[in-house]
């Protein structure tokens, strides 16, 4: 019995998994290319903290997060590291994140002015990365001959650091010729800007899976996101990667019933037995990880063997059919991860979802506990509290 437990329904992290998939994404980068480990959303809500205090021992000193907010939080823990946040930063925000060493995302004169102006006031120079739009639609200076003559212009503002400048991916591994017309795109636009006197310490545009499939874009600094955490949003990898799925769920039996044929389960009456029938509920539900569309579909393993999830999927609780399977109240479940000779990988449960793995363990709750691992043994717990 798991008597540290403050919830019979838990996350599992395995620090030792998460440090193998990072050296193996060390390993594969030229010795002039640099990590940026993407941290938004608290790590794609895996934890930020404890799984970068492995990133900062292996020596990697960037970290990407998506707002201010996110940065600050980070920022506590880690008052040494560069933090650059990758989405908007609004002008009101500014001057919390200069005088926190944030670094920020321009892509428009309007606002580096705004910036400078901001800076020059507290006697600082703040940091930033340009966006360019090569073909995501979403942020970022189009690369045309107007943006060049704009960014001229924030080079010659006396209180911003012009650091780096970058891009993302739209389709990086299903149309591999859009990939490369980005890539050709953001490199063609960055050698005018370096032609015309501006030096960036950092090119960057490759995320996860131009890592793993496309290392000529990696250029001086690449942003692994998903693939830290051994998921890929693809089917195969390539052979060199080894990489490891660092996160397991799991849960206690909560109740053991038996229900005759013709008898239904759950809301709505979803699920009629079609035969006597040993339903097992478990304590958690959608509020947890497992939306309601996933409701009959997916299988969790019981004593190493698979067993159907029957009837709607409920906030808190679901049931499954574990008819001809032993098992007690209390006995441990497995959602994700390894349990005898069967696996269930995030990948499996998102074939059922139409989700990718990205989104779909971000929308992971904190009320669900995280136990993380090292050499088997609990070194750090993440609990609601």
């Amino acid at each position: 019995m798991k008597d540290f437990l403050t919830r019979p329904a838990w996350i599992e992290i395995d620090l030792d998994a998460f440090e193998n998939n990072m050296r193996e994404i060390l390993n594969k980068l030229s010795p002039n290319t640099e990590i940026m480990s993407v941290v938004k959303s608290d790590s794609y809500k895996l934890g930020a903290n404890p799984l970068s205090h492995v990133s900062c021992d292996l020596g990697i000193k960037y970290y990407a997060v998506a707002t201010l907010n996110e940065a600050l939080v980070f920022r506590k823990e880690f008052p040494n590291v560069n933090i650059l946040i990758l989405g908007y930063t609004p002008p009101y925000l500014f001057e919390d994140s200069i005088n926190n060493n944030i670094t920020l995302t321009i892509y428009s004169l309007e606002d580096a002015l705004k910036l400078n102006e901001t800076a020059k006031k507290l006697n600082k120079k703040a940091t930033i990365h340009i966006a360019v739009d090569s073909g995501m639609s979403r942020i970022g200076f189009f690369p045309k001959d107007e943006s060049i003559d704009e960014i001229l212009n924030i080079f010659k503002l006396e209180n911003i650091y012009t650091e780096g400048i970058f891009s993302h991916f739209a389709a990086c591994h299903s149309d591999k010729e859009f990939t490369k017309k980005q890539f050709e795109i953001f490199k063609s636009f960055t050698d005018q800007l370096i032609k015309n006197g501006c030096y960036f310490k950092y090119r960057h545009i490759a995320n996860s899976l131009s890592i793993l499939f496309h290392r000529e874009y990696d250029l001086d600094m690449v942003r692994p996101g998903i693939i830290q955490y051994g998921c890929t949003d693809v089917e195969n990898l390539p052979e060199e990667f080894n990489l490891k799925e660092i996160l397991s769920i799991k849960a206690q039996i909560a109740s053991i019933r038996y229900v005759k044929s013709g008898e239904t389960v759950g809301y709505e009456r979803y699920y009629k037995c079609e035969k006597d029938t040993k339903v097992v509920t478990l304590p958690l539900g959608y509020a947890d990880a497992f939306p309601r569309i996933l409701s009959g579909k997916i299988e969790v393993l019981i004593n190493g063997k698979k067993c159907k999830q029957i009837g709607l999927i409920c906030m808190d609780q679901m049931m499954v059919d574990a008819t001809g399977v032993d098992c007690e109240i209390g006995d441990e479940v497995v959602l994700i991860g390894k349990q005898g000779n069967e696996e269930i990988k995030v990948r499996d449960i998102c074939e059922y979802s139409g989700d990718c793995e990205t989104s779909f363990i971000s929308h992971f709750n904190r009320r669900l506990p995280k136990y993380y691992y090292k050499n088997n043994e609990i070194v750090f717990v993440s609990d609601i509290n």
